[in-house]
């Protein structure tokens, strides 16, 4: 991909419309977005997660213990001492339950949490010092253009609509992914539909393409995150807001969706993300 033609942005600061010609609410949002990726419970710090759903054994890459349900639908992990599982602070010696939301510690300062309930639970291993060690320092934008302040509506699918879409594992797979409604947008006077996915429950999302793909943006595509409102209704649609998807900030773990086929915009969409910014010093 192409060396990034604008500055990174770096953490974004705080402003309003007189200070530096931004609205607030792309301010805020853009420090929000930091937040999401680098913050506290950032993730690019995720390292490894997973789904447990039934009383199969499963394991993490890289990540010792080994995960199941009970009969009574319960989360458990398997681990010796050895191991270095601690579920809320207690080294698990053979097989305890995870309650949802407890603290989960893991050998090299690795920690997690589990969430769910009645036999279907997500884990997530976070390393804190994986920004640190990666570089990761911004996000590279273009520059904020009001022109893509568009507005859109949501028009009806058919009742459980699912769309074959690609899914970024290795090998490449493809998956069918709920799409409850599409888009309508009107962008320079010509009007375009885009289906919206639902991967993930109470998610709206629109996955796109554009002709910047594969030089000032990725050639996967990027991401629009979208309310959760009822076919018909109408909705600000800001492409500034645009996002790389979650696989950059590690492939091994987020293994996003592509664009449903037809979701290409034939123009340049020159808002919004472009490139993950890193650090080029030493990191030892």
């Amino acid at each position: 991909m192409a060396t990034p033609q604008t500055p990174p942005v770096e953490k974004p600061a705080a402003g309003d419309d007189d200070s530096n010609g931004l609205p607030a609410e792309y301010e805020a949002w853009r420090r929000g977005r930091w937040e999401e990726v680098a913050g506290a419970n950032g993730k690019a710090k995720v390292v490894a997660n997973g789904r447990i759903t039934d009383r199969d054994t499963h394991t993490l890459p890289g990540v010792p213990g080994r995960w199941s349900t009970s009969a009574s639908g319960a989360l458990t992990v398997t681990a010796d001492a050895a191991d270095g599982v601690a579920v809320d602070g207690t080294t698990v010696e053979g097989t305890v339950e995870v309650p949802s939301g407890c603290s989960l510690g893991f050998p090299d300062d690795m920690v997690g949490f589990a969430g769910g309930a009645d036999g279907s639970y997500g884990l997530v291993v976070m390393d804190h010092g994986a920004v640190e060690r990666s570089g990761l320092s911004g996000i590279d934008t273009f520059p904020y253009d009001p022109s893509w302040v568009l507005e859109g509506r949501y028009r009806a699918a058919p009742d459980g609509r699912r769309i074959e879409v690609g899914r970024l594992t290795r090998p490449r797979s493809t998956e069918a992914i709920l799409a409850p409604v599409d888009l309508v947008v009107t962008i320079k006077g010509t009007e375009y539909v885009l289906a919206v996915l639902e991967d993930m429950p109470g998610q709206r999302l629109v996955v796109f393409t554009d002709e910047t793909n594969g030089t000032e943006t990725p050639e996967i595509g990027r991401w629009l995150v979208l309310p959760l409102l009822e076919p018909g209704s109408t909705l600000t649609v800001d492409a500034n807001r645009a996002t790389l998807s979650h696989h950059h900030l590690n492939p091994d773990v987020f293994v996003c969706p592509l664009a449903p086929p037809g979701n290409h915009l034939p123009m340049r969409v020159e808002a919004g993300e472009r490139a993950l910014v890193h650090d080029t010093t030493d990191q030892t």
